[in-house]
């Protein structure tokens, strides 16, 4: 193996000390993983990703892990090592890299997913350091080596860490596919030998721990594509995870066959696309795509958009397709929407719900709940993980990348094997697991807490209460109650308009009854359109803010509340 070694400051440690594994996201989560390990002097982080808020976080864009315990600790930091380029592995980085910098290693296409996120935000991208399978590091007393696995993005790597205690294995996302698009197929040669040699502790993803048998090849995809283009006679919509370059290429593959132009909807999408072209891990061929400025110039049966929004994110170009909102994507008869990913723990209501919005337009659509074959997982199901953990035979083992009843699950598993359940680690995220040569032991805890983005900032909740109360107290706040019947989507009664601190009720009585007038307009203006209330509370909104602007040059805070009744 080619070995890297990158200069590092700070003592080496000899055998005989304690290793501390803290887990800052990821256990118990199926986001923003991220894994401290520590030695004496060394420290290195695998993963740095991001979790994505629930309808309990309003107002939240992202949330990352706290780096608390990090702080006054950077100068023994050797580098942070990334698993693959899903965001919950690498999104984080953005605003956590800033206050770290120290180097990222990762294969060539993660490294060229993260270097075109640093220069979104403006970071230096020379400390990002691509890496072959075939190479080794030396971060302190950390020898560090790699492994192919098949994952539903390229150039995933399975972990090996020898450490003073003994070697172990750090297995993120994975699946076991002897068929990938890309070509990458789980070397379960390299991890039987690793196995043989003797592994301290495994961590492994747990996600599809409940999934009997083995996932179908990643291949069958395609044939199912084909399938929906062949039975839609509009403009064929494919949703995923942006980040899914196999998935990409298959649909690229039909549209080529079947004649359609292939269009992107969504930053997230446009920038892997370009990213994932540019190293040659796509092949578009030569006229095939096209802007989404030339859709009106073909016809919808020769159209295949791939649009980011298949989680069902608020905002997504997805959900203003389903809201009429998108500028230059409009959905009509004879069109069909693919969601070729099943919804993540926590955006399973969101999914659905953008699945209903767009059901109501009267398009055909295409989800695994009624059509098989529309996605096939990237984590491993039961025999896939049972296979691997009886290929590496380690001492111990951590669940990671799933749910706690996941966790539970694959704990059940394991048992199954003949392993002892105190051997398989019960955690929750800032545990520290402290592991020598005699054993391992859950000793202590740190305090982490979600850190939340909101696109003020990272963590900088306490400004944004401030930015609130500093709007309220100088332009007032206006509060819109509005009773619209389930199922008819009809106003029932007026609508309350409610001032604080904005104008006296009682002398704006004028004032606030056209402000009624222009609710009931915004209302009855969508009509039987109404697909999805979030969009109804945004109308009123920006409909309210204007007239009021226009009548007293001031801008209140507008909540609109919408009771179904």
């Amino acid at each position: 193996m080619k070995s890297f070694k990158p200069k590092f400051f700070g003592d080496n440690n000899k055998a005989g000390g304690t290793l501390k594994l803290i887990p800052l996201g990821g256990v118990g989560d199926v986001t923003k993983n991220m894994y401290i390990y520590e030695y004496g002097n060394d420290i290195i982080i695998i993963d740095c990703g991001v979790g994505f808020p629930d309808e309990a976080m309003p107002g939240v864009d992202l949330v990352i892990p706290d780096i608390s315990y990090l702080r006054g600790k950077t100068d023994k930091i050797r580098g942070i090592i990334i698993t693959h380029g899903h965001d919950d592995h690498i999104g984080g980085l953005p605003f956590i890299w800033p206050e770290l910098q120290v180097p990222i290693y990762t294969q060539r296409l993660t490294a060229g997913f993260i270097r075109a996120k640093f220069t979104e935000h403006n970071l230096p991208k020379n400390k990002i350091f691509d890496l072959k399978f075939d190479q080794t590091l030396k971060l302190g007393v950390f020898d560090i080596s790699f492994y192919v696995v098949s994952h539903s993005i390229p150039d995933s790597q399975g972990i090996v860490i020898k450490t003073p205690v003994g070697t172990i294995i750090h297995q993120a996302d994975f699946k076991i596919d002897w068929t990938p698009v890309s070509g990458q197929v789980t070397d379960v040669n390299r991890i039987a030998q690793v196995g043989a040699s003797g592994v301290k502790l495994l961590l492994m993803d747990c996600l599809r721990v409940e999934k009997p048998g083995f996932n179908k090849s990643e291949k069958s995809i395609e044939e199912t594509f084909e399938k929906a283009a062949l039975d839609t006679q509009g403009k064929l919509l494919i949703t995923m995870t942006s980040s899914n370059v196999s998935r990409m290429q298959q649909a690229i593959n039909v549209a080529y066959k079947l004649g359609r132009k292939v269009t992107l909807a969504g930053r997230s999408f446009e920038n892997n696309f370009q990213v994932a072209r540019d190293l040659g891990y796509l092949n578009a061929p030569p006229g095939i795509m096209i802007n989404q400025e030339a859709i009106p110039s073909f016809a919808p049966g020769k159209l295949l958009i791939l649009i980011a929004g298949s989680q069902g994110q608020e905002g997504s170009a997805l959900d203003r397709v389903a809201n009429d909102e998108h500028k230059t994507i409009k959905l009509k008869d004879g069109d069909s929407v693919i969601f070729s990913a099943d919804p993540i723990p926590s955006t399973e209501s969101a999914q659905n719900a953008l699945i209903d919005d767009l059901t109501k337009l009267g398009v055909n659509v295409y989800y695994s709940a009624i059509t098989s074959d529309l996605h096939v997982s990237g984590h491993a199901a039961l025999e896939e993980l049972r296979l691997m953990v009886n290929l590496i035979k380690a001492e111990y083992m951590l669940p990671i990348g799933g749910t706690y009843k996941h966790m539970r699950a694959f704990s059940n598993m394991a048992q199954g094997l003949g392993y002892e359940k105190r051997k398989i680690l019960d955690v929750v995220d800032g545990d520290i697991i402290n592991l020598d040569r005699n054993g391992i032991k859950i000793d202590g805890r740190v305090d982490v807490q979600n850190i939340f983005v909101d696109g003020l900032g990272v963590g900088d909740i306490g400004n944004v209460v401030l930015r609130d109360r500093k709007l309220m107290s100088e332009e007032g706040i206006v509060v819109v109650i509005v009773r619209v019947d389930h199922s008819s989507g009809n106003l029932v009664g007026e609508p309350d308009v409610i001032s604080k601190g904005f104008v006296f009720e009682e002398i704006s009585e004028e004032l606030l009854d056209d402000a009624r007038e222009v609710v009931k307009n915004t209302i009855n203006q969508q009509g039987k359109k109404i697909s999805d209330w979030r969009l109804t509370r945004r109308s009123i909104e920006n409909d309210l803010q204007k007239f009021l602007h226009q009548a007293t040059e001031r801008r209140p805070m507008i909540l609109p509340v919408v009771v179904e009744v």
